[in-house]
């Protein structure tokens, strides 16, 4: 596991060998594993984010956009 990006509200990490990332919002305890062109979406978003270095509120203001997405509830992380 490689952690992405960890905020106080959020948490964003990939798994080596899985097409994927993993994103869960801490304040909720829900998370979800984004794949597929969703995922490529935000890997473009991510790396876009990292050579602009904005600051941990702009980068949890993106992220909230794919709260709808998280369903799954985190039990221990």
């Amino acid at each position: 596991m490689h952690v992405v990006y960890n905020s106080d509200r959020y948490y964003v990490a990939e798994f080596p060998g899985h097409a994927g990332i993993e994103l869960v919002d801490k304040t909720t305890g829900r998370g979800g594993f984004l794949e597929g062109a969703v995922e490529r979406e935000f890997r473009a978003h991510l790396a876009h984010f990292a050579a602009e270095d904005p600051g941990e509120e702009s980068v949890d203001e993106f992220l909230a956009h794919y709260d709808a997405l998280l369903t799954t509830t985190v039990a221990l992380h």
